[in-house]
């Protein structure tokens, strides 16, 4: 039978009042960037209140590698670590958007980490959503399972299924993703790239990636489900 993705399940009234991309072989999703009523705002467009930050490099001073500019969150990319929500969440549905500078390479690389858990590491346990220029939609598991994916260079991970949909570097790109209970569905601007379920962990912090490049976040928050 085919699995009904949890994104048509929750947005299905909503298709005709907003603008939407097919995916190859998923239904419309609504293309969002306002958070629902309900939603909680983990990013709040002033400062990292809510977040805390690990860095590769302990001498380096915090403080240097965030700033606010126009209503986004510019990161540095090095030290290589990641901001880390204080709080941890299961059951949630959340949206971030992001963007490379127009001169980056192809070797522009972050993530965002969801049922982040455990001691603070340079690659904290957990799921990755990938960010890598071209791989945006692919799930990597580092210290947890994807018992469908297969094992590449020593982790799970779960390549994209959907077509490519990421923008040109200096253009704004969303990731929808969606976890509920052992399962996490992603989507890149609106196409359905991943699905993978019995993961084995449902639970824990979101995290924002350094990765050797500047990026930059705006409009991230979350709702349960």
């Amino acid at each position: 039978m085919k699995k009904t993705p949890i994104l048509f399940l929750l947005f299905s009234g909503l298709l005709l009042a907003a603008p939407i991309a097919r995916a190859a072989d998923g239904p419309p999703m609504p293309l969002v960037s306002d958070p629902p009523a309900n939603a909680e705002i983990l990013w709040n467009g002033r400062d990292i209140a809510g977040w805390t930050i690990f860095l590769k490099d302990a001498s380096v001073d915090p403080k240097s590698v965030w700033s606010v500019d126009a209503g986004t969150l510019r990161l540095t990319g090095t030290p290589f670590g990641y901001l880390r929500s204080l709080k941890t969440y299961s059951n949630y549905y959340l949206h971030a958007e992001w963007r490379y500078p127009a001169d980056a390479t192809a070797s522009a690389n972050s993530g965002v980490f969801i049922h982040v858990h455990g001691k603070d590491n340079i690659w904290p346990s957990g799921i990755e959503c990938q960010l890598h220029a071209g791989e945006a939609g692919q799930l990597i598991a580092t210290n947890v399972d994807i018992p469908s994916a297969p094992l590449i260079r020593g982790k799970k991970r779960a390549n994209p299924t959907g077509p490519h949909a990421e923008k040109p570097f200096g253009e704004w790109n969303s990731y929808d993703i969606f976890c509920r209970g052992d399962t996490v569905e992603v989507y890149v601007n609106g196409v359905l790239e991943n699905h993978v379920e019995k993961i084995t962990v449902s639970s824990g912090s979101i995290a924002l990636q350094l990765e050797g490049i500047v990026i930059q976040f705006r409009n991230v928050w979350l709702e349960p489900i």
